[in-house]
């Protein structure tokens, strides 16, 4: 439904609201006038209240409707083309007649049952256990069948007795019992009055039926109707008199004593072409009539109709095909395009639409608005809707109206201005002006608070007139108030902080200048406002209500009000009218009494938001109405109301779960908690407050029990769906309330979601008892496992002992073997250097027996030439010295040794091999091991190159080489073989 503070088109006729404005001159803010006189008068303000349509988009069914109904729970019957449609404030629903014929009565009784009447079918609407609506028929259990019936087009419930009409009959039904009463003619339509029931036969009249014999007894017949077709009866203030409303326009006024009838008003003229359809009697001061083409007409306690009546200007369609009033007081207009409901109960109602309001004045009859469109003057604001019109030369945004010294002053963006009706008048050349200030103990003095500082003005001769702008105060001065101290304000800035100025005596110039900001008290020093509240001066921000104390200097909290009012939200308004105190906070306006602080704010929930934010218009006209002015107009509230509203109930309506793609609904009112099976993946529950539904927008908050642990946030859906909710017992509760303070109680659903076999409280406990012996025997298992472990461990801590000594011990062998390699390096350093001396010793004795041999030769030639004895003597001592010092065993001895430190014991690994060789034989292998020529060697042996050969081919033979096998190669692998040997007993 929609929130009441944005369309209205109707007025309440009921509740004329009696307003006493009272206006003073020392009152100023943005939504207070400042009047030197007191206003007198009793003004009437009436408002529109909401009209909200409903279309087939929303009841998803054929939009005519033909009757009506309400039962004890406050859901809404409607009979429909389609068969019932059925509205609980939520939802809408349908039930079909078993022959899909519409619906064309309805009926209630005491106990709550509906009774349907269609196309030769009759019965009740029910509900299930599971909250799903059904029709029963009553023809079987009567034992009744009648083809003949045709459309049933009214039923009555009378004393017990349920009455259906049809143009050819009554069906009387009391218990088991039955009766049909056949027409003359025609049953042209049937009433109740006074429990008493009349019917019009086409020929003989109104007749009343006696339902204890069931006989009809004439009452009016039809001439004295003048055979025109009677279409309601409609109750007077004197209990036998009724007016009988006939379809063409013809009201008669029918003695129900005397039995006499008079025609009384005339609707229409002979001219006008339309047709009464329906009406009804809202008290004993106002009827209403639907008609075929002209909407609804409003008729007085005289049955005069109401002329120029905007009431009903908004209905979705002129053609009424019935009406009907809940008892909430409500009106629904049963069309042939739809359904309209109006909200003649609604506490709010509208006086004006269609620009955002800041200020409002009310003088006499007339009332003047400022908008951010321009100012707004209607003559006659006690008008049912009241025509606004723009004044001139005030277009765009006005901000404040006051009545001073009998003249209507305007703050405006533009400037300053007087205004008179629709006429308007600047006032100097200024331009954004906030407001006006009087200035207290200073008789004709104002002060002109504006976007740039503050201007004195006065009234002289009749005249208006800017006197000077006030040096050293250039700041906008929106909120500003005189202190106590005379001559000194308080002006706060939304931005800048706090300022108290003290302006010298002739208003000319601020001789004290004082900033407050953060450093006296305030911990921020944005949207800070002032305002007077009992004798104190308080200022307003974000962290709380502060007050000044002069000896510190400081700003404290101010305790009183902040006990009242939570400190972390951001006052913006707080004022007191009569016994309460009104106020502003984060987009709520509420009040309390002064003398028990008890917040009021449910109550203006549907206004949450929609006032201007630091210029909310909020004006108390008694103590039980208020005008608020919002973003989208100016609207009357009548505080009454929360007295008139007793707790309604909230209903589930509905509850149903999803098991494998199936559908199923709970029973809503089970003794035991409902079980579900564990297969149920998801539940949805459904709620309403049928009673409620008319009020505003309903809002909801719910809890299920072990999974919410407080209630939700209230909220405008109507259902609440849960997924894959655990095995256990569930509590669903929900609880409503409406944007203009009605509450509902509590209700609630209790299911249960079967756990599966594992799941049971015995499986439970045996897997308690199976879970415990696991862990004993895991327990055991695990000391044991830990001695073992610990075993284990230290087996491991042992081996990892001998693996380390083992590491260590490799660690050592490989030092040894790293330094035997850096030895044996070294030692191949050094057998390189002494093979290469070794080699060079043999190369010296090959040269030098190559040139002993030469000198020698030498010397024996000489010898054969020389003939003197003393040269043959000293030749033949030098032979002998040459022959002493030949290369002989004492030479190759010393070779052998050098020889056996080069190669390492390479004589005697020959002769363990092969120890058939000789010295000499050894001599030759170390030589061919240098690889010496033949030619090298046999000077070293002293034999001929020819017994080399001879020599090698006998070792050849004694060390078994073949032919092709290389000497050299041999003797070397014999070496390698003896080394390799050496080595993998050092690393054993």
């Amino acid at each position: 439904m929609l929130t009441y503070y944005f369309k209205y088109t109707l007025v309440d006729f009921r509740n004329w609201l009696i307003l006493l404005l009272t206006f003073f001159c020392t009152e100023s803010s943005f939504g207070e006038q400042i009047d030197s006189q007191k206003e007198t008068g009793t003004p009437v303000l009436k408002g529109l209240p909401q009209v909200v349509h409903y279309s087939r988009h929303e009841f998803n069914a054929d939009p005519q409707f033909w009757s009506v109904c309400e039962d004890n729970e406050g859901v809404l019957y409607f009979g429909n083309n389609d068969g019932a449609i059925i509205f609980d404030g939520e939802r809408w629903h349908k039930v079909v007649l078993p022959n899909n014929s519409s619906i064309r009565c309805l009926a209630t009784d005491s106990t709550g049952n509906v009774y349907a009447g269609g196309f030769n079918e009759f019965g009740l609407i029910k509900k299930d256990s599971t909250g799903q609506f059904y029709y029963k028929s009553l023809l079987d259990p009567l034992k009744f069948h009648d083809d003949e019936m045709e459309n049933l087009w009214q039923v009555h419930v009378i004393k017990n007795t349920i009455i259906y009409r049809s143009f050819s009959k009554l069906i009387a039904i009391n218990g088991s019992k039955i009766t049909k009463l056949p027409a003359s003619s025609n049953f042209i339509k049937s009433f109740e009055v006074n429990s008493q029931y009349f019917v019009q036969d086409q020929k003989r009249g109104i007749l009343r039926l006696d339902i204890d014999n069931m006989k009809f007894i004439p009452y009016f017949s039809d001439a004295q109707i003048q055979g025109k077709d009677i279409i309601a009866f409609l109750g007077t203030q004197q209990k036998n008199i009724v007016l009988g409303v006939a379809a063409s326009g013809e009201i008669f006024r029918l003695d129900l004593i005397n039995k006499s009838a008079t025609l009384y008003k005339q609707l229409f003229r002979p001219s006008e072409v339309n047709k009464v359809e329906c009406a009804v009697e809202v008290n004993d001061s106002v009827y209403y009539l639907g008609t075929l083409s002209s909407g609804i007409i409003t008729l007085n306690e005289n049955a005069s109709v109401l002329k120029d009546e905007p009431t009903f200007e908004d209905l979705q369609d002129k053609s009424v095909l019935n009406l009907f009033e809940t008892r909430q007081g409500n009106i629904w207009a049963l069309l042939n395009n739809g359904l309209d409901c109006i909200t003649f109960n609604s506490p709010v109602t509208t006086l004006f639409e269609g620009a955002s309001l800041y200020d409002v004045l009310i003088t006499g009859n007339e009332a003047y608005l400022a908008t951010n469109q321009g100012m707004f003057y209607t003559r006659n604001i006690k008008e049912i809707k009241p025509q606004f019109q723009k004044i001139k030369g005030l277009e765009g945004q006005g901000w404040t109206l006051q009545k001073i010294e009998n003249d209507i002053l305007v703050g405006h963006d533009k400037g300053l201005f007087v205004v008179d009706k629709t006429k308007s008048k600047q006032i100097g050349n200024i331009s954004g002006i906030w407001k006006v200030v009087p200035v207290a103990k200073q008789k004709g003095i104002y002060l002109a608070a504006s976007y740039h500082g503050i201007y004195v003005i006065s009234k002289k001769e009749g005249l208006w007139r800017v006197d000077h702008k006030i040096e050293g105060f250039d700041e906008s001065s929106r909120d500003i108030l005189e202190s106590e101290i005379p001559g000194t304000f308080w002006v706060c800035h939304g931005y800048k902080g706090v300022f108290r100025i003290k302006i010298n005596e002739d208003y000319t110039k601020v001789v004290s200048f004082e900033h407050f900001t953060t450093q006296n008290g305030f911990t921020f020093p944005y949207s800070i406002n002032v305002f007077e509240w009992g004798k104190e001066i308080v200022f307003t921000s974000n962290q709380g209500i502060y007050t000044y104390e002069k000896h510190k200097n400081q700003f404290v909290p101010y305790l009183p009000l902040n006990k009242i009012l939570d400190s972390t939200k951001n006052t913006r308004k707080l004022f007191q009218h009569q016994d309460k105190t009104w106020f502003v906070q984060d987009d709520e306006v509420g009040y309390f009494y002064t003398d028990n602080p008890v917040l009021e704010k449910g109550y203006f929930l549907q206004f949450k938001g929609a006032f201007n934010r630091g210029m909310e218009y909020i004006q108390p006209l008694t103590n039980d109405h208020v005008l608020l002015g919002t973003k989208t107009g100016l609207y009357l509230f009548d505080l009454t109301y929360k007295n008139k509203n007793e707790k309604v109930r909230t209903f589930i309506t509905g509850a149903r779960y999803l098991t494998d793609q199936k559908e199923n609904w709970l029973p809503l009112h089970a003794e035991n908690p409902v079980k579900l099976p564990n297969s149920t993946y998801s539940l949805r529950i459904d709620f309403a407050t049928p009673k409620m539904q008319n009020d505003a927008d309903i809002q909801y908050a719910y809890k299920l029990d072990n999974v919410d642990k407080d209630w939700s946030a209230w909220q405008f859906a109507s259902y609440k769906e849960y997924s894959h909710l655990r095995p256990g017992k569930y509590d669903f509760q929900v609880k409503s309330r409406s944007l203009v303070g009605t509450e509902g109680d509590i209700a609630s659903i209790s299911f249960e979601i079967v756990p599966l076999w594992y799941q049971t409280q015995w499986m439970m406990f045996i897997f308690i008892l199976a879970a415990i012996f696991l862990i004993a025997v895991t327990i055991k298992l695990v000391r044991k496992k830990i001695e073992h472990e610990n075993r284990k461990a230290q087996a491991e801590v042992q081996k990892s002992k001998k693996l380390l000594e083992l590491q260590l011990a490799q660690m050592k062998l490989k030092a040894e073997k790293d330094q035997i390699n850096e030895d044996k390096l070294s030692l191949q350093e050094d057998v390189i250097i002494k093979s290469k001396e070794l080699a060079n010793y043999t190369m010296l004795l090959v040269k030098k027996k190559d040139i002993f041999a030469e000198i020698r030769e030498d010397i024996i030639e000489l010898r054969g030439l020389v003939r003197n004895d003393n040269s043959k003597k000293k030749l033949q001592k030098m032979f002998g010295k040459l022959n002493r010092h030949l290369i002989g065993e004492e030479y190759l001895h010393v070779f052998e040794t050098n020889f056996e430190q080069v190669h390492k014991d390479f004589f005697k690994n020959l002769k363990e091999h092969y120890p058939c060789l000789t010295l000499r034989e050894l001599r030759l292998c170390a030589f061919i091991k240098m690889n010496l020529t033949n030619k090298e060697i046999s000077p070293l042996l002293n034999i001929s190159v020819r017994g080399v050969e001879t020599a090698r081919y006998r070792i050849r033979k004694k060390l078994n080489l073949e032919h092709e096998s290389n000497f050299s190669e041999f003797l070397e692998s014999i070496a390698q073989e003896k080394n390799s040997d050496k080595e993998s007993h050092l690393l054993l």
